[in-house]
């Protein structure tokens, strides 16, 4: 009951450390959302993967051609945390393109540094030619618009792999990018290549020019598999000091989690990885962000949280992963989870995830009741939406007891999530 309450109170405390218009904000009406401009002129052949970078550019990966765009992008600064509330945001985004719903695919999410707004990419149709989008959507109003990408550079990345085979009757083309993130002056692309080895990590210098390198490849260990691996791509990946140490921290499908010392990623280098931990078997990660939430005693503490397509969110505290990371790595056989400290969150369903602001995170996820997909913000150290659930605490005979604990979070929480004509007073 103690860790509870304490648990409680850290909550309370990370929302009242931020703005109350945060707490009051419900967030716009997916069916009044005003939707501006038109997809004529603000097509790329794909984008799979997206990555803010300096002065707020935008990278995009296109698996398919090989090419890494660079979009500059503006709007003004939002200070304050407004949560996103967008039920059925892909029919809102359709009725903008003028297509249905079921014909969008969703690739990647990012949220811009500066504005928060969420930057979508999404392709139009299953056709093989058929061309992607970049929508952003607004905190403020729910505006839907399309990406300006007047300006614009780009680069051919060299030496994409171009024996194409079907993974089960899905291309492996899509592979030949798989994430992408920007560190230190140069944008990392993660996939790959007509190599010897066929993962690979490039490094292309921003603003682009004529060089790139690319590591001879990348070897780890699969504790499922109990074999060291080079075929298998990053699948999600971003960069870190570890141990006074910067490092790229990935993880693979089946699902090695691994750590690279960023001055091993060279030209002609063939990288040994560190396998820190097993996520556990049959699954494919999504997505993987760092960003500092409080902890239950008030400090502050960096955390590691990985989207799994198949399992509940891994969130790894990074003094747990620059522990383990100073041993010499997994071995042996293992399903996991094991390796590090993972404690497992449920954000089932989630498809892509961002850091939003100081108190939350955007979260772009499929309703499993509805099939529909909603754009939405996730408190940072709560890592669940309270209206997600069907929770007893709703029953209207239901009252509060004098030690129940949850009673503030949940009068706290409801507003930010769009109820506040469900705050309970007993």
């Amino acid at each position: 009951m103690k860790t509870i309450r304490r648990l409680s109170i850290m909550l309370v405390a990370v929302l009242c450390f931020t703005s109350c218009k945060a707490q009051q904000t419900a967030g716009p009406n997916p069916n009044e959302i005003v939707n501006t401009n038109s997809s004529s002129n603000n097509t790329l052949p794909g984008a799979s993967v997206m990555a803010f970078g300096p002065n707020n550019v935008l990278f995009v990966g296109d698996s398919k051609t090989g090419i890494l765009y660079a979009i500059e992008t503006s709007g003004n600064e939002l200070k304050d945390p407004v949560a996103f509330n967008l039920n059925g945001i892909d029919r809102s985004i359709a009725k903008t393109l003028g297509v249905s719903a079921s014909d969008l695919i969703f690739n990647d999410m990012q949220v811009h540094p500066q504005t928060q707004e969420a930057y979508i990419s999404v392709k139009r149709g299953f056709a093989p030619d058929a061309e992607s989008v970049i929508v952003k959507v607004s905190p403020s109003d729910g505006n839907i618009s399309l990406v300006d990408l007047s300006k614009m550079t780009q680069i051919k990345i060299k030496n994409i792999r171009t024996d194409d085979f079907e993974l089960y009757g899905r291309p492996s083309e899509r592979l030949n990018i798989t994430d992408i993130d920007y560190h230190d002056g140069y944008v990392y692309v993660a996939g790959l290549t007509n190599g010897e080895f066929a993962s690979t990590l490039r490094k292309i210098a921003y603003p682009f020019s004529d060089k790139q390198e690319a590591v001879a490849g990348i070897e780890m260990y699969h504790a499922v598999h109990i074999q060291n691996e080079t075929r298998a791509p990053i699948r999600t990946m971003t960069f870190e000091e570890v141990n006074g140490e910067s490092t790229l921290i990935a993880a693979y499908t089946c699902t090695p989690l691994v750590s690279i010392p960023t001055s091993e990623i060279k030209e002609g280098n063939h990288i040994k990885a560190k396998t820190i931990a097993e996520l556990g078997y049959g699954n494919t990660p999504i997505d993987m962000i760092t960003f500092t939430a409080q902890e239950q005693d008030g400090s502050y503490d960096r955390k590691l949280l990985i989207i799994n397509k198949e399992r509940s969110a891994s969130l790894i505290s990074l003094k747990d992963f620059a522990e383990s990371n100073k041993g010499d790595g997994m071995k042996g056989f293992s399903m996991g989870p094991e390796g590090t400290k993972i404690f497992p969150v449920p954000m089932s369903g989630t498809m892509h995830i961002a850091e939003q602001n100081v108190m939350m995170l955007a979260s772009l996820e499929r309703d499993i009741d509805s099939g529909s997909v909603n754009l939405v913000s996730e408190l940072k150290g709560a890592y669940f939406r309270l209206s997600n659930f069907d929770s007893e605490y709703e029953f209207p005979d239901y009252k509060y007891t004098e030690t129940e604990p949850w009673q503030d979070f949940h009068n706290m929480v409801k507003p930010i999530e769009g109820y506040p004509e469900l705050v309970r007073k007993n």
